[in-house]
């Protein structure tokens, strides 16, 4: 018995012998026998593991996943898992190194066995959901909740059957995506359907029911004027079948964007136009049409206002969905919400105005084209009022200058060159009206004179347009409305300028003509303005001519 006993000590203590010389021959490397997916690792250090494994270690076969739609290899790199050599080295250098009594048995184990050590992986989670989401969107059906198909002209109305949705739980699936991943062994991962229920075709036909039963009757719209009647016919293009709770719940309701449309209509038919007082002034009270030095000052005159009126707005919005709660719930009536728009003109500032602050009038010889156009402009721009602190911009008020409005073409500088194009002429009317804002002493913000003088306008004191990059703008910087006159006759045109009275007195002083080289001449113009109380300010124009071209 001593014997026996003797030789299993014996035994015992070689075995320990053996396992710590193991240890110690191969420490920092991994212990004889131990495999990753097939690769002899034993006896390699980190590196010589690490350059083994990354010769040898793909992402494994591919997982095929199934449905009863069908299977679908898919490839473990291609849902964004790959192996983490790193990780996959510490678990080499580790087997058969813990556990029990200080991992003695697993060394034991290991020696006497070998060791296969699983991969470490990891998977990229955005690539992963994206081929999750690919393979659902082969099975997964959305839920049909039904619907309607009506006939506006026999009001019948049809039932289009509902079908339950079928969907993936994607998050599941990817789970066992990984999972199958890190196993390496080419297992089969089946997609599991879920049934997502919709209402009952019951349920449908008697929404059906409920949308004959309402085209029984009109839909009428009270308030903001005499009733308005909305016809069976055209109730049946926005009547629908909605659905709620994933479709599990249905009732009669609207296409928005059909009925949105008709509400546009309705509203059409109730909207009213505010209409600002009417400012009666006449369009030419004097003449001034001074080319050189003159001083002006803002005159009295026989100045009327028209009443204005309130106009009134259907809020869109909130008749569509007033009229959707009445489909919902059966009824035939709904007031139609509106709102009071106002002038933009009060008429206790239209009657602020009751001074001409300014004016002008150039003239043209009769008869010809760009006298047409001229007068297209002009018209275009009569009545405008310019509220105080706005700026007036001549081509935002007119607009372009078409043949579709009654343009023609006429005599037009371009690049210093005279050449035929439709609405030349109109930098006449562009004159006239800078004049007279000069006059009124209105703050100039933007003019450019012509590359050369042309005699019928004042030197110095005129201003070219086109379309839309040269404008005449300038800003009504006095606490009343400006009403903008805009005249012509057979030889000339004039715009006049109402406001309140502002006490400015304005004087054009024009210099010399200072002849320079390559060019015609320079001229200056300054403009004073006088005001009550005795402040002056001047403000000096400079504009230079070319030569004009030979005609």
């Amino acid at each position: 018995m001593r014997a026996v006993v003797g030789c299993a000590a014996a035994l015992v203590c070689l075995l320990l012998v053996a396992i710590v010389g193991a240890r110690v021959l191969y420490d920092g490397r991994v212990l004889p026998r131990t495999q990753v997916a097939g690769i002899a690792l034993g006896g390699a250090d980190g590196s010589e593991a690490r350059r083994r494994l990354a010769s040898a270690l793909d992402a494994g076969p591919p997982v095929t996943v199934t449905a009863s739609a069908g299977r679908w290899p898919l490839a473990p790199g291609e849902a964004g898992y790959s192996p983490d050599i790193d990780r996959t080295v510490s678990r080499a250098l580790s087997a058969g190194r813990r556990g029990p009594l200080g991992g003695v048995w697993a060394t034991l184990r290991s020696l006497a066995f070998g060791g296969s050590v699983a991969v470490a992986g990891t998977v990229d989670a955005d690539r992963l959901r994206d081929t999750t989401d690919r393979l659902a969107s082969r099975v997964e059906r959305r839920p049909f909740p039904g619907g309607l198909t009506i006939d506006p002209a026999a009001l019948t109305v049809d039932v289009r059957p509902p079908r339950p949705g079928v969907v993936v739980d994607q998050e599941r699936l990817g789970r066992r995506l990984a999972a199958a991943f890190a196993r390496r062994s080419g297992a089969r991962v089946r997609l599991d359907l879920r049934r997502r229920p919709v209402a009952s075709r019951a349920k449908v036909e008697a929404v059906a029911r409920a949308a004959e039963r309402y085209l029984r009757t009109p839909l009428e719209l009270t308030g903001a004027g005499e009733p308005l009647a909305v016809a069976p016919p055209d109730l049946a293009k926005v009547l629908a079948l909605s659905s709620s709770d994933g479709g599990r719940r249905v009732e009669l309701g609207a296409y928005r964007r059909r009925l949105a449309g008709l509400v546009d209509g309705l509203a059409a038919r109730r909207d009213r136009r505010a209409r600002d007082p009417r400012i009666q002034a006449p369009a030419r009270a004097t003449v001034l049409d001074a080319k050189g030095d003159v001083t002006w000052r803002p005159r009295r005159v026989g100045v009327s206002v028209r009443p204005g009126r309130s106009g009134r707005a259907v809020r869109r919005r909130e008749l569509t969905d007033l009229i959707d709660a009445a489909v919902r719930a059966g009824r035939h009536r709904v007031r139609l919400p509106a709102r009071r728009v106002s002038p933009s003109l009060s008429r206790s500032s239209a009657r602020r105005v009751d001074f001409l602050i300014g004016t002008f009038t150039t003239r043209y010889e009769p008869g010809q084209p760009r006298v047409r156009n001229i007068r297209r402009i002009a018209g275009a721009v009569d009545r405008t009022v310019v509220a105080p602190g706005e700026q007036f911009s001549l081509n935002a008020t007119s607009g372009p200058r078409t043949s579709a409005k009654g343009y023609v073409k006429a005599p037009f500088i371009a690049d210093g060159e005279i050449v035929p194009s439709v609405g030349g002429g109109v930098s006449q009317f562009s004159t006239t009206l800078y004049n007279a804002a000069f006059f009124a002493g209105l703050r100039l913000d933007a003019h450019q004179p012509h590359s050369f003088y042309i005699d019928r306008y004042p030197p110095g004191r005129e201003a070219t347009l086109n379309f839309p990059d040269i404008d005449l703008r300038w800003t009504n910087d006095t606490d009343a409305p400006v009403l903008v006159r805009a005249s012509t006759d057979a030889s000339s045109v004039t715009v006049s300028l109402y406001g309140a009275r502002t006490g400015r007195r304005v004087s054009a002083d024009t210099g010399p003509r200072r002849p320079v080289p390559g060019g015609a001449f320079v001229i200056t113009v300054t403009r004073v303005l006088r005001y009550r109380g005795g402040r002056v300010v001047q403000q000096g124009y400079e504009t230079r001519y070319d030569t004009p071209p030979a005609s």
